[in-house]
């Protein structure tokens, strides 16, 4: 990557993949597409043992709650809007603007609540999953409102360069968060080891010794009150710390 010179007052970023010079272009995300959403699934029309997830904006990027009927998935897929794969779908209410990238599954979102950018090839999805996660929705900031409007999302700022410069941001920041999930995978996997530790190296209620233990060790623990050790340690110091 390139640091570009500051004196060089241009439209581009700060620092980009060296071989790209062209200033970005400002753009309204309206310019670049619309805002596309399932068709309306009322109560009556799911269940809790359907074919085919549907996703409200409770169980937007978890597990689903609610399912409808293969038959009424087929219907309306082939009637009414519905997201392609890499589309970025966008959470229009709750935690406004959580994103989750759609994979080709069969499932069916809720709509108004769960919108996204039905767009043309001058967008890279990748590119545009990255702004989304800095994005400063238009009419949003500073504002108490708690839902995300097709305006808001249409007359948004973006800032674009070439499709291939955007791809090639898409892809360095997919493999960071590929990194990061990673690492946050075996973080989590640690926390788990631990825990599992923590109840198996200390004795559980009523038992003298912990199940496990470290080898060498086979007395048995005693059992003392924290205040107790702690009036120990004051008498041992007179009362002071210091």
């Amino acid at each position: 990557m390139a640091k570009i010179d500051d004196s060089v007052k241009k439209k581009v970023p700060e620092l980009r993949f060296s071989g790209f010079t062209d200033d970005w272009e400002e753009r309204k995300l309206g310019e670049l597409g619309s805002v596309a959403m399932n068709r309306r699934i009322f109560k009556d029309q799911t269940s809790e043992n359907e074919e085919v997830p549907f996703f409200k904006i409770g169980t937007f990027g978890s597990k689903p709650d609610a399912f409808i009927s293969r038959e009424l998935f087929d219907e309306y897929k082939l009637k009414y809007p519905y997201p392609e794969i890499g589309d970025i779908l966008i959470s229009a209410s709750g935690s406004i603007g959580r994103t989750v990238v759609y994979q080709g599954e069969d499932e069916y979102f809720q709509d108004s609540n769960i919108v996204w950018l039905k767009h043309d090839d001058r967008l890279d999805n990748k590119f545009l999953k990255q702004f989304y996660s800095i994005v400063k929705w238009q009419g949003l900031e500073g504002s108490t409102i708690k839902r995300l409007y097709n305006k808001n999302i249409l007359d948004t700022d973006i800032s674009i360069p070439s499709t291939i410069e955007q791809q090639k941001i898409g892809s360095f920041f997919k493999q960071l968060d590929n990194t990061i999930a990673l690492h946050q995978r075996k973080l989590d996997l640690l926390k788990e080891q631990k825990k599992g530790f923590l109840q198996k190296m200390f004795p559980k209620n009523g038992a003298k010794v912990p199940e496990l233990r470290f080898e060498g060790f086979a007395d048995d623990w005693e059992e003392r009150k924290l205040g107790d050790e702690f009036k120990k340690v004051s008498e041992r110091n007179d009362g002071s710390f210091g």
